[in-house]
């Protein structure tokens, strides 16, 4: 199920939107509107209704139903009379214009306004949920499900309102797209979780999804402080940044977990400082993109570390990410069904492996095939037996998997 898009209530003159966008106004351009929607099921009579077209959709063709006080189309013919709008070459484009300068003009606001970025393979939306966890003290927005790419990020910061802390989402399965999503919101932390082959059918080889990855860093704000993954061999490679994870050199480092019932026991080091926590999320995942929203907490300002642990500890696990739910006999299930990548179906085996190990039981892994992979889809389909054989049981779904499931078989 699509996750809905938040109302919001930015304000927009039409004057704005043609500065902003490069467009045309057709009608007053002192007419202001209060929402911007790309949704035509959900616009409110105030809003402003963007016209986005895809490649199975053409959002103008609901335009001249619509209630919407204004428009901002690439096909003016599809105005119904008198509509008050601005025409643009691009809507999509016109969408995340609008977008950056609603983020500038909430910055604006206070000094103390921080917007952070969090792009990467795997662990993104864990990690901002654990981040907004973190930061609660400070009543942060941000992201919503997986609404992170061009169209829901531009979504979210439209959001932005009175809070002091935005925490942002950035996804990608092209080029190019992170660099976008960057400069719409000039992140002042940003955040690269792992690098790993996601995406690849879009983007190409790991290598190219290095660099698609850390681009977010150079859309930073002058001042602004880039935050990655120690553990990831090519991340740890870049200069001038705050590092976590479980390596020696950490800025922020996991000294340990443990299986503590159904929550996980984390000893972390935050820049010198040794803190506990028991997460209700699972394993050595949660314990890594808990020391992420520990260093994110560390250098935004006006956060109490003891207080972000208690935010962490207070969140529930997010749905098809490593969630636990009750099986028939007594059994745990750990449902990681969302989007699976090469590495997170890995670090998901090790950590349901430890998680069986310390209940004393009996593992059986469900695999299904990982998609998007494209030229690398059978390597990295090939990668999971190593883990497979450590599993008592396993039940593969999927051509891919499938296939792999056969080669655990005759090799063993």
């Amino acid at each position: 199920m699509a996750t809905p898009i938040p109302k919001n209530a930015a304000r927009f003159s039409l004057g704005e939107v043609a500065a902003f966008t490069g467009g045309e106004v057709i009608g007053d351009r002192a007419l202001t509107t209060v929402g911007v929607s790309t949704d035509s099921r959900a616009v409110g009579a105030d809003a402003l209704f963007v016209a986005l077209v895809g490649a199975r959709f053409d959002a103008h063709r609901f335009v001249s139903d619509l209630r919407a006080r204004a428009f901002v189309v690439s096909d003016a013919s599809a105005l119904p009379e008198g509509a008050s709008a601005v025409v643009v070459p691009d809507t999509l484009e016109a969408l995340g214009a609008l977008a950056t300068h609603h983020a500038r003009r909430w910055r604006s606001g206070a000094p103390s306004r921080r917007l952070v970025a969090i792009t990467g393979s795997a662990g993104k939306t864990s990690t901002k949920e654990l981040t907004l966890a973190a930061l609660h003290e400070r009543e942060p927005v941000g992201t919503v499900g997986n609404l992170n790419n061009l169209v829901g990020v531009p979504m979210t910061l439209f959001t932005l309102d009175e809070t002091h802390v935005a925490v942002v989402e950035m996804g990608t399965n092209a080029r190019g797209e992170i660099a976008k999503l960057g400069a719409m919101g000039e992140p002042d932390v940003a955040v690269v979780t792992l690098v790993a082959a996601a995406h690849t059918e879009g983007i190409g080889t790991e290598e190219d999804v290095f660099v698609e990855k850390t681009s977010l860093l150079s859309t930073m704000r002058r001042g602004g402080q880039g935050i990655v993954n120690g553990d990831d061999v090519r991340l740890r490679t870049i200069e001038g940044v705050l590092r976590y994870g479980r390596s020696e050199g950490c800025d922020v480092r996991v000294l340990s977990w443990t299986m503590d019932g159904a929550r996980t026991h984390v000893t972390w080091d935050v820049r010198g400082r040794r803190i506990e926590g028991r997460l209700q999320l699972v394993g050595e995942a949660a314990a890594v993109n808990g020391a992420a929203a520990l260093a994110v907490a560390s250098v935004v300002g006006g956060v109490d570390l003891e207080s972000a642990v208690e935010g962490m500890e207070a969140l529930a696990p997010v749905a098809g990410r490593m969630s636990p739910r009750g099986g028939v006999g007594g059994a745990l299930v750990l449902d990681d069904t969302y989007n699976a990548n090469p590495s997170s179906v890995l670090l998901a085996l090790r950590t349901a492996k430890t998680v069986a190990d310390a209940r004393g039981g009996r593992l059986v892994a469900v695999l299904g095939d990982m998609k998007e992979l494209g030229a690398l889809s059978r390597e990295k389909h090939a990668e999971v037996r190593n883990a497979a054989e450590a599993v008592a049981q396993c039940v593969f779904v999927g051509p891919e998997m499938a296939a792999v499931g056969a080669a655990v078989d005759d090799a063993s």
